[in-house]
């Protein structure tokens, strides 16, 4: 029943929850235009503890004002709907570094679970979502990063309900840096590899890309990850034991840029072509010395730009993201992206705007309660 005591004050406050990896915090909202109603601008966590307090103020008929505390805790879900991203919180990238979200369910609907997804720069870029699939939605600017730029990500899924049973059982933020320029820039044609940080040249590489029948990929590239030493086996990509292409391989100081597995690596049985000739089977060869330098120089996002290879990009690779053109990248958002830059907003106060299931607090005579 609706009462006629309005609301002067309304808190809820969240205790953190060690089985969701959270910590305490607030749960933000409105109040109408009669101060009668308070509702939620965020939905509850899993397993988490809410504490409320809601006061009245004096009104015309009513004697005195109240307040009321009240508690209760939220439970878990059978089956969660839950994200992964990359970059990770603190993260400091290159400038073709775009964010990934990976869903632990397939997305029942791209718009409703993009309505919920936030991406605030400073300074303002433009910028897309683009589905992958209904578990994988990429955000990138229209061109590479500006070096300095500060990136905060939203994904609001507290009590969002995904279908099939499953919800949200938390929201959660993260924020990242992007840092130097870091292009390479390598030409199939001359057999090298050019480093370059904010427009300076910094090594000049001899290499050797892949021999005429498997040529490597041309494009600009975004650095995926690296790692000292990888097994390289050509049959997980389709050439099996037996083929004269077959191989198997340790290498180190490997850095890659393509998910159908293209790295930048050290081959010191491909030296004597590198600078030379094309010898691979896809990957850029160096030396030891040289591929161990790159190894400790680059990091996730920096762009390694490939030409005259004779091999167009295949855009449906991760790490190809930036051979999309920017119309048809936007054409891949679940909603209307808008060609406006937002207005510049400070980071450290940024909140999410998403409102899914909300909670309300309604006064009753001569008190105020407040419900789930």
């Amino acid at each position: 029943m609706r009462g006629n005591a309005p609301l002067a004050a309304v808190s809820v406050n969240r205790g953190a929850s060690a089985s969701e990896k959270t910590e305490p915090g607030t749960m933000p909202g409105t109040f109408s235009a009669d101060h009668r109603t308070w509702t939620s601008s965020g939905g509850l966590f899993a397993d988490s503890r809410y504490d409320v307090e809601a006061s009245t103020s004096p009104a015309t008929g009513i004697a005195g004002t109240t307040s009321v505390r009240t508690s209760f805790v939220t439970g878990v879900p059978a089956k969660s709907f839950k994200v992964s991203w990359e970059p990770v919180a603190g993260q400091t990238v290159g400038i073709g570094a775009p964010i990934s979200l990976t869903f632990s369910a397939p997305a029942s609907s791209r718009a409703a679970v993009q309505s919920r997804l936030v991406v605030r720069t400073d300074p303002p870029v433009l910028g897309a979502w683009n589905w992958l699939s209904n578990r994988v939605v990429m955000w990138r600017p229209e061109g590479y990063w500006k070096p300095g730029t500060k990136v905060h990500v939203e994904a609001n899924f507290a009590g969002y309900d995904a279908g099939g049973g499953r919800l949200g059982v938390k929201d959660r933020a993260m924020d990242f840096v992007i840092g130097s320029a870091q292009v390479s820039k390598v030409d199939s044609a001359t057999h090298t590899m050019k480093v370059f940080r904010d427009g300076q040249l910094l090594r000049t590489m001899p290499v050797s890309l892949g021999r005429p029948s498997l040529p490597s990929m041309d494009g600009p590239h975004n650095v995926l990850g690296k790692s000292p030493e990888v097994i390289m086996d050509s049959a997980t990509v389709g050439i099996p034991q037996g083929n004269p292409d077959y191989y198997y391989e340790k290498v180190q100081w490997a850095v890659n840029y393509t998910s159908g597995g293209q790295y930048v690596h050290s081959a010191p049985w491909s030296v004597p072509s590198q600078g030379r000739a094309n010898v691979s089977h896809g990957c850029v060869n160096a030396s030891p010395a040289d591929a161990q330098w790159f190894y400790n120089f680059t990091r996730l996002g920096d762009i390694i730009d490939i030409v005259n290879t004779g091999r167009p990009p295949d855009t449906s690779q991760l790490g190809n993201a930036w051979s999309v053109p920017w119309a048809t990248w936007k054409a891949g958002s679940a909603l209307p992206v808008s060609d406006q830059l937002a207005p510049v907003v400070s980071l450290d106060s940024a909140v999410s705007t998403v409102t899914p299931g909300p909670v309300t607090a309604t006064p009753r005579t001569g008190a105020a309660g407040a419900g789930a």
